[in-house]
This record gives C-alpha cells, structure tokens and sequence, in this order.
C-alpha cells in the first residue's frame, strides 16, 4: 500500500467506490492505476456546490413497473435502490433537500436542511408497488411555491415517463416549467422514462426552458453516478486529495482542453489526445467517458452556460463521429464560470478557465 497525493483534481471524481475513478492534473493522457482506494483526507473545501437545494419529484405510475433495461429488476426497484446507495455518499455541503412523490402528490421529506438518516428513511416511504396515473401539471404548479422559500441555485431532479393527465385548470407542463424558470434558479434534470416520441418531447420541451436543464435517459442516470454528483458540486479544482492506493487500472485522465475566446471548437492540438482516448474506450467495453465544460467570466452567465455545453459538446461529437463512441458512453455536464482553475482577472486565467476536463472510468 502506497500513499500519494493527488493534485488539481480538475473536476474528477471523488472516489472509486462512488464514482468509478479518481485522477490527476497531467500533460498529456496518462493510464491511472487505483486499487482498494481508500479516502484517506476529504474535507468539504475540497468540493464546489453546482446547487444550493435539491429537490427530487418522484413518478411511481403504472409504467414504473416495467422491468429496467438489462436487468430483472422493475424501474421503481431500480430507483428505491440508486437513491438509497447515492444518499449514503452525497457529502453534506449545507444543501437543502426536499423528496416528493407526485402520483398522487405527497411529501416525503418537505424541504429541509440535509439529514441523511432522515433522507433515508423518507425514500423508505416510496410505494413498494407502481401504479396509478401522473398529475405531472399538478406536481409543478406545487413545486412554484416550495421553490419561493429557497435562495440560490436548485436542482430538480424530475422523475418522469412523459405522461401526464391533462388538467384543464394548470398551464401546459412546458409552460409551468417556463414560468418557473423565469422566477428561479432552477435546474431540471429530468430523468426520462419516456416510451414514445409524443413522451419524449414533453419531457424535451420542459428542459428547453433554459440552457442549465437536460433530459437523461432513466437507465443511464442509474449506471453513471456522476449524473447525482455533478448535478451537486464539482471538485475545486486547486485543491488536493490525499489517497491511499494499491495499483489497477480503472480510468485515463487527459490534461484539459483549451479553447479560444468565444469558441467551442476543439482545437488541432488536441485531437491526437481525444484520439487516444477513443481508442481507449472502444478497446475497453466497461468505460466510459465524463467530460465537463466551462467558461471564464466574461460576458453573461446564461450565455456562458450555453458556451461550456456547446464546448462539452463538441468534444463528445468529436469522439462521436471520429471513434463512434455512443452517447450512452458520455457522461456531458457544463457549469459555465462555475468553478475556475485559474483567476479570470488575467487573461492567461481567463484562458485556462476556458476549457473542457475530460476522463474516463472503468465500472
């Protein structure tokens, strides 16, 4: 057993058993070889909070009784099961949480300060079988008012088939969520259980209502922890992380990908290093790849938003068409000027802080 100190964690994950890998800040890609990792100093400095609350709204209907993708588990089997394991490492960073079930509308655990037994006790509460129908517009005309009480940035975590019976006193559900965006600080991160198409862009058109939303697809939420992590905090990325390791290899980390002003297309320099990580992936059927963008300050936050997905996205369309790596391989976050490596007072920081951090996991 070796110790060594891990620094300018750009980004990356916490630690094995949660996330998959853990890496360093290097030049160029670079195999990391972790074993029986074992979390010898985290303290909560080490991590930047992406939301301030967390709010998950949960749809137990009918079509939660369906069996999840490659497994013989139900979908709602599923989800009892991912909340429980991922409420038992979400660090506790001063967040509010708040649990609700929708069908019908019932409070699990009102928002409050975080308290894990607690929280854990209230996923308890999930109905052990699915069924009933999805008063979706119901469920965001009460999410208006609990989101009233809060300051800062939120995250809701929306669980959803797309369905919902129509109810002619509320808005259309992309219209509430609108309005909702428009008043707050909301994220929706929308986890998708959708079956058909006219589902599929109910559930798109509520995360079109600003450019820090996005639809995930159910079964990849439950496979990639990084979805419930970075939704909450990003590992600041000047500090450092001391581990103690036994070696194996279980991801690659590549130094991060600059971009120019304004732009989000990678440049020439760095595309034998997404070339050797395609390689990777596609020799390695268990991996996938996290790619996190972001932007210096400069400008407004809602565009700068767009900028560090739009530069997240090109790096996963460059894997895309030039190593066929399929989306359900990716893992694509973006945070604007949230968590900078470097000052954005100078225009050397500026730079650094335009960029993508890019790694890869083993499950």
């Amino acid at each position: 057993m070796q110790t060594k100190a891990l620094g300018s964690l750009t980004g990356v994950v916490l630690a094995v058993a949660v996330f998959g890998f853990i890496a360093t800040q290097v030049s160029a890609l670079e195999i990391i070889t972790e074993e029986d990792f074992q979390q010898k100093t985290v303290t909560v400095e080490h991590l930047v909070k992406a939301a301030d609350n967390a709010i998950f709204l949960f749809d137990t209907s009918g079509s939660m009784r369906n069996p999840l993708e490659g497994t013989e588990m139900t979908r709602l089997e599923a989800l009892r099961g991912v909340l429980t394991e991922r409420m038992g490492w979400v660090p506790d960073l001063g967040y509010n949480f708040g649990l609700y079930l929708f069908t019908p509308w019932k409070e699990l655990y009102p928002v409050q300060p975080f308290n894990r037994e607690q929280l854990l006790l209230a996923i308890d509460q999930l109905p052990k079988e699915a069924g009933g129908g999805t008063p979706l517009q119901k469920a965001l005309h009460n999410l208006d008012p609990i989101l009233a009480g809060l300051s800062g940035r939120t995250a809701v975590f929306l669980f959803s088939d797309g369905k919902f019976n129509h109810d002619r006193q509320f808005k259309w559900p992309w219209d509430q969520a609108e309005e909702i965006a428009q008043k707050y600080n909301v994220c929706f991160y929308i986890l998708s259980t959708a079956e058909e198409k006219k589902a599929e862009k109910t559930l798109q058109r509520i995360a079109d209502v600003n450019e820090c939303s996005r639809v995930i697809p159910f079964i990849t939420y439950v496979k990639r922890p990084s979805y419930t992590s970075r939704a909450l905090f990003v590992v600041n990325s000047q500090k450092e992380l001391v581990t103690a390791t036994e070696e194996k290899v279980v991801g690659v980390k590549g130094e991060d990908i600059l971009f120019g002003f304004d732009n989000e297309t990678v440049p020439d320099e760095y595309k034998e290093q997404l070339d050797k990580v395609g390689k990777f992936v596609n020799a390695n059927p268990g991996s996938y790849v996290v790619i996190n963008g972001y932007a210096d300050n400069t400008g407004a936050a809602e565009y700068n938003m767009k900028l560090s997905h739009r530069r997240a996205g090109s790096v996963a369309d460059y894997l895309k068409d030039n190593h066929g790596i399929d989306d359900s391989r990716m893992v694509i976050m973006w945070y604007g000027n949230l968590n900078p490596t470097a000052s954005n007072e100078t225009e050397k920081g500026r730079r650094l802080n335009r960029r993508a951090e890019i790694a890869v996991g083993l499950e």
